[in-house]
């Protein structure tokens, strides 16, 4: 391996986007250059320089594109890694091997002997009957009917169809819900054609069909919608009972967790009615509305790209601090979390792809010399610097 792959490698590893294969690779070649931590007093000072500055390159290059970005450290710290880079490496890498993490100098057993996995798909589905079908167990095909309403799953999620409408009003006032543990998400079509992403720790009540003059569902935790289209149907979303969004047809998310201050909705495409305490609050593509219940809807510009990051498989954070951060890891990995000491004043900004495990994820905010993190099993302890 050449050098230049070398630093490629180490800027992935940095971003938490190489994989156990690679992070051998990076090991092997820190051996065979005689780089690892027993051995750096074996560098010149113009050979860890010339490191620095390569890999600080690398490193701030991928700064400079807002589609990449890495969490944002310092240049000291960009410095600090880049001539130390075989200690940070070399440490993390044989600790990771031998089940053991060892965060300034300190080493601190860590029981996990496998990584914390991220979320499948994973969900739910309780009919109108009662019975309950197990998403991620259930075979594709035909899981239920309610008179004309099909039920039916397939590697997409799970689609509502409805053969006739104009029979379909038993089915209508017969509700559905599908819930979606920490650790999960889901995809269901609906059967008017729309179309539903749910996130972790989500609910959604829906009927076999829509009837009358609107179709109506309501929601717990994340989703977003993508509503068809009917100027005479428009789409209520009663969300947590306390606000109901009104649309004909377009693109929104709403943030409603209950272990949130407030609920977001946050339109991509078309337009959105929000009736909270009988007054009616308007928003326009791109914007945000914020609900906190205390004062009146709040409308400001929306981070798009922020909002979307979990249905486009990425975790985004924009100066987010870390109990906030940690809410978002708690539903995706399934895990508790635990906070020590004074987490008001600690944000963080980057990226990482909710497709990898939780342990590299970690390792990326410990980086940023802010927190160090203690997990044993499914309980992360957070502690503060």
């Amino acid at each position: 391996m050449t050098e230049d792959q070398y630093l490629s490698l180490c800027e992935k590893y940095f971003k938490g986007l190489s994989t156990p294969e690679e992070e051998i690779l990076i090991e092997k070649y820190q051996d065979a250059a005689e780089l690892n931590a027993a051995n750096k007093k074996d560098w010149s000072a113009a050979d860890k320089e010339r490191l620095k500055n390569l890999l600080y390159t690398k490193l701030q290059a991928n700064l400079e594109q807002p589609a990449a970005r890495v969490f944002k450290i310092s240049r000291w710290l960009y410095a600090a890694a880049a001539v130390l880079v075989f200690s940070i490496l070399g440490i993390y890498l044989k600790n990771t091997q031998s089940h053991h993490v060892a965060v300034n100098a300190v080493q601190n057993t860590n029981p996990v002997k496998t990584d914390i996995g991220p979320g499948t798909n994973k969900a739910v589905l309780t009919l109108a009957n009662g019975n309950t079908i197990t998403l991620d167990d259930a075979p594709n095909g035909v899981l239920s009917k309610q008179g004309n309403t099909a039920i039916s799953k397939s590697a997409n999620g799970i689609v509502i169809k409805n053969n006739n409408q104009a029979n379909s009003q038993l089915a209508g006032n017969a509700l559905n819900t599908i819930a979606i543990p920490r650790g999960g998400k889901y995809h269901i079509t609906l059967p008017d054609g729309t179309k539903v992403w749910l996130n972790s720790s989500s609910v959604l009540t829906f009927p076999g069909t829509f009837t009358g003059n609107e179709r109506k569902v309501s929601i717990t935790g994340e989703a977003y919608f993508e509503v068809a289209k009917n100027k005479n149907m428009p789409f209520k979303i009663d969300v947590n009972g306390k606000q109901v969004v009104e649309v004909l047809g377009t693109h929104f998310n709403i943030n409603a967790y209950a272990d949130e201050q407030a609920i977001s909705t946050t339109l991509l495409e078309g337009s959105v009615k929000i009736n909270y305490q009988n007054k009616e609050t308007f928003i326009k593509p791109g914007q945000m509305a914020v609900n906190n219940f205390a004062q009146p809807i709040n409308v400001k510009q929306a981070n798009i790209d922020e909002v979307m990051a979990w249905k486009n498989e990425m975790f985004l954070f924009n100066n987010e601090n870390i109990t906030s951060i940690m809410r978002k890891i708690s539903r995706w990995y399934d895990v508790d979390v635990v906070f020590k000491g004074d987490m008001s004043s600690i944000n963080f900004d980057g990226n990482y792809s909710r497709s990898k495990g939780l342990t590299s994820l970690l390792k990326n905010i410990e980086l940023v010399d802010k927190v160090r993190f203690i997990t044993d099993e499914r309980r992360v302890t957070v502690i503060a610097k």
